[in-house]
């Protein structure tokens, strides 16, 4: 199948049908789904045409073509039964002109086509490192990043984990090996400004956590680093901004919080729509990524270092790969590491502002995607 050459794109760029296949895409609950909104738009502007293949969630629209999905499953049960199922999209698929495939498990079964771009968002096997269960993550992911026509990791974490000799915060934007490329999370540093922020969150002096309610995001850390941030600072709330994710361990980390002594200095304040969140951010005194797997260059990372808010965050994943200022993920490390960038918010806000908006602004993340495009299509 050849690609069809449109009026509509660049001068002289090949335009195509292009599909790209994840868990989510709406609603946008999260980072991955972000990400999937940005590059939608910036490829719409190359002219290409675009289709979602996505679980079932109870959105439908003329981009979204949903896979069967059993939505009594658990998200994680849902997450590796969309890989079983993908194939029975496979007329669709086929007549696709390039995939874009988010996650290395969504790969495997459209390995047969011949023009995909594989893409992770985060290593998904360093939850329990060694096990057999890691060790099956592992290896599958090898196979989908070794047999994809290219393939786009969004920290250096995962290529290392892929074999590849990746330092942290090194080669970003280009490609680290024929065809696999590093190009991390970037933000809209045109939107994600400074503002005068949410007059209720101003006043908690938050300690803000903006993290979906999963274990990998490590909001039981949060919580229990929180009390020796109160003693130095009593008049600061620990704020958790992020949908339910897994209802288990919603009602775990509220246990928590019920039992730790200073639940009424916790605020839960449920999903905030994405374009809210600089509100959000500028709000805050610090936000804070504690991750304790699992995780890529953090958007939400990003989106709050432009905004002027600093961020603290664990040294796992990809983010090491950010301007964060980073501690071990415990309790002790996390608290300490709070205390030192409140104790020098405007300087580290100052500075981590200033690489985001140099460093990590979509027009370089942008570029790099229509440079990987046009690579595949040739």
């Amino acid at each position: 199948m050849k690609p069809a050459r449109r009026g509509c794109g660049r001068p002289h760029e090949t335009t195509m049908r292009i599909g790209h296949v994840t868990y989510g895409y709406r609603p946008t609950l999260g980072g991955a789904e972000t990400y999937l909104v940005e590059l939608i738009r910036v490829l719409a502007e190359a002219g290409h045409t675009q289709r979602v293949y996505q679980r079932s969630t109870g959105d439908a629209g003329p981009d979204i073509l949903r896979v069967p999905t059993c939505r009594r499953l658990s998200p994680g049960m849902q997450f590796w039964s969309l890989a079983a199922t993908l194939p029975l999209r496979w007329p669709w698929l086929a007549r696709e002109d390039l995939l874009i495939v988010h996650y290395p498990l969504y790969a495997l079964p459209v390995l047969w086509h011949p023009r995909m771009i594989g893409l992770s968002h985060g290593v998904t096997w360093d939850d329990r490192p060694g096990s057999r269960a890691a060790r099956l993550k592992k290896r599958l992911a090898r196979i989908a990043f070794a047999r994809s026509r290219a393939y786009v990791a969004n920290d250096t974490f995962f290529l290392r984990e892929m074999g590849l000799n990746a330092p942290p915060g090194q080669g970003a934007f280009q490609q680290v090996a024929p065809g696999r490329w590093f190009i991390p999370n970037c933000v809209d540093t045109e939107w994600f400004v400074p503002t005068p922020g949410q007059d209720e969150l101003r006043a908690l002096n938050a300690v803000l956590v903006p993290r979906n309610l999963y274990r990998n995001r490590g909001i039981h850390l949060a919580i229990a680093a929180f009390p020796r941030v109160l003693e130095a600072y009593p008049e600061t709330h620990l704020v958790i901004v992020g949908g339910e994710g897994d209802p288990g361990y919603g009602e775990e980390v509220r246990r928590q919080v019920a039992n730790s002594g200073v639940q009424h200095r916790v605020r839960f304040l449920g999903s905030v729509p994405w374009r809210e969140m600089r509100a959000v951010y500028s709000a805050a005194r610090v936000t804070v990524i504690p991750s304790i797997c699992g995780e890529g260059t953090s958007l939400s990372a990003l989106e709050s270092m432009a905004c002027g808010t600093p961020v603290v965050a664990t040294a796992v994943g990809g983010l090491p790969d950010l301007p964060a200022w980073l501690a071990e993920p415990n309790p002790d490390a996390l608290s300490e590491a709070i205390l030192c960038v409140l104790a020098r918010r405007d300087e580290v806000a100052r500075a981590q502002q200033a690489e985001v908006r140099e460093s990590y602004h979509l027009g370089r993340w942008a570029a790099a995607w229509r440079q990987v495009v046009k690579e595949v299509i040739e």
